[in-house]
């Protein structure tokens, strides 16, 4: 359980975690849309290469970003004295 005074402070960065997680998806989905037409020039494996970085690459994103963050609030939980001991 998290002392009183220590709840605003694991929220914050907390919060900025979250935050900092949402930015390569924001990232992807406003990039790729702008370069799309240029990308499906391009072939790879038969597909658009646009069509190829949409479904693939935002899985690879998702993945990595997931496995970061919690990673990163396992850290925050422990700095704080939050974490669940197992």
């Amino acid at each position: 359980m998290i002392e009183r005074k220590e709840r605003k402070p694991y929220w914050r960065h907390t919060k900025w975690q979250v935050l900092a997680s949402l930015i390569p998806f924001v990232a992807v989905a406003v990039v790729l849309p702008v370069y799309s037409d240029q990308l499906n020039t391009n072939r790879f494996l038969g597909f658009p290469l646009g069509y190829f970085l949409a479904a693939h690459g935002f899985f690879v994103i998702a993945v990595v970003t997931v496995a970061s963050y919690v990673n990163r609030q396992n850290a925050i939980d422990h700095w704080h004295g939050a974490n669940e001991d197992t």
